[in-house]
């Protein structure tokens, strides 16, 4: 296959483009989803959300307008990716990032799976099974009428150049290609799609143990969807959901691990944001487990540090953390309060407040507050993918990082590092 490419500036059956318009450009669409994640704009995607994504922060926040069959939907660019981040493809020369010597309008992705270019991967080396070349979020994505990935005509507002002729004929169907490098595995055993199957992940609750408790502290909206199979790490058998990791041990009843332990999520730095560390002199406040009147003391002090109002803005936090009718539900759900709250300071927007198991967020552009899909991030640190640069960064040197390998006993990469542990098929969904 090659790549079809009439230099831009070319005549149009409509007439002469000009540099004063803006460029409109043929590109293979597909759907990003992802909903609870936050964006490289520090946006929190909820569902049926308008933003597209394009592999470069030069075009956060500028606005994209999407046109299918006849439709056109305008959006922000609100996202990094698909595949590459940073590639400005709709610039000349350095102002392009990587891949300078590519055509100007041709994404990197293109070329990789159409030519072959780069042998045929991307800027991080996986190989491009398939050349999307923007994401559309599903508000966008059902607003266009689209069922599946297909083209789009994307109209860069900000990018004053007359618009390229297609890299294919809009009529060519793209087909997903296997992974020449990847191993051959056996196949991950069918998953029952019943009532504890979540067809948004893919994943099934099995252990009975962990549904049960699931069901009874609150479902989804507490843990948000399952990412996982169940599986057993560190001698537990646990299961990962968006918001927290359930865990069976032996001899003990369902519970939640200490996702914000040191030894498992230490980091103060995620997706550009910079989150409050734990408070020592808060932490020394907290009433004692057993301690005499320790129950209503307990939420006395958390009604005292999690406050709904933060420097006149309407934060939330204690109305989220006493949402349920039981407070000690709620309590064993977050654990206590272990800072106080604080303005992100690369974004004042953004007010967090760190607990025991969770972290609240609210974003004063949207008035929401919501708690960061911290388990979803260890499971993006257990397979060395899907991460964001900073999180990435910082978490290389955890026992935890790229562990996940498939072709290794126990799918494990390094298993003196994580005793008692069998990722096999973990994350695998059905």
């Amino acid at each position: 296959m090659a790549i079809w490419l009439v230099q831009p500036g070319a005549a149009s059956a409509e007439g002469e483009q000009t540099a004063a318009t803006p460029a409109t450009i043929h590109l293979w669409a597909t759907r990003e989803g992802l909903v609870g994640r936050t964006t490289a704009a520090g946006h929190l995607i909820v569902p049926n959300d308008h933003f597209v994504a394009l592999p470069s922060r030069k075009a956060l926040n500028q606005t994209v307008i999407v046109t299918y069959h006849g439709k056109s939907v305008s959006a922000p660019v609100l996202d990094i990716g698909p595949w590459n981040r940073d590639e400005a493809w709709w610039e000349a020369g350095a102002a392009r990032g990587q891949f300078q010597d590519l055509p100007r309008f041709v994404p990197e992705v293109w070329a990789a799976y159409a030519n072959n270019y780069n042998t045929g991967h991307d800027a991080i080396g996986r190989y491009v099974t398939f050349p999307a070349m923007i994401d559309l979020s599903d508000g966008v994505y059902n607003d266009l009428g689209m069922q599946m990935a297909d083209w789009v005509d994307a109209t860069l507002t900000w990018v004053l150049a007359p618009s390229p002729s297609p890299l294919t004929p809009s009529d060519l169907k793209i087909v997903k290609r296997a992974d020449p490098s990847a191993p051959a595995t056996t196949p991950p055993p069918p998953v029952v799609h019943d009532e504890r199957y979540f067809s948004e992940t893919g994943y099934r609750i099995d252990d009975d143990g962990i549904w049960s408790y699931f069901l009874a502290r609150g479902r989804v909206p507490v843990f948000g969807f399952p990412v996982s199979r169940s599986f057993v790490l560190l001698g537990c058998r646990v299961q990962i959901f968006q918001r927290q990791v359930a865990q069976d041990c032996a001899g003990r009843d369902v519970g939640l691990m200490n996702l914000l332990d040191p030894d498992i999520f230490p980091y103060e730095h995620v997706n550009g944001s910079q989150l409050p560390p734990p408070d020592p002199a808060l932490k020394a406040e907290t009433p004692a487990v057993g301690s005499p009147g320790y129950a209503s003391a307990i939420v006395d002090f958390i009604h005292a540090s999690a406050p709904d109002t933060f420097d006149s803005m309407a934060v939330g936090f204690g109305q989220t953390f006493f949402g349920g009718a039981n407070p000690f539900i709620s309590l064993e759900v977050w654990g206590a309060p272990i800072s106080r709250p604080r303005r992100d300071p690369s974004n004042t927007n953004f007010v967090y407040q760190r607990f025991q198991r969770g972290v609240m967020h609210f974003d004063a552009t949207t008035g929401r507050t919501q708690p960061l899909l911290l388990a979803d991030y260890l499971k993006g640190i257990l397979r060395g993918r899907d991460l964001p640069d900073d999180l990435a960064a910082a978490a290389r040197g955890s026992k935890y990082f790229g562990q996940y390998c498939p072709t290794a006993e126990h799918w494990l990469c390094r298993p003196n590092e994580l005793p008692a542990t069998d990722l096999t098929f973990a994350f695998e969904p059905g």
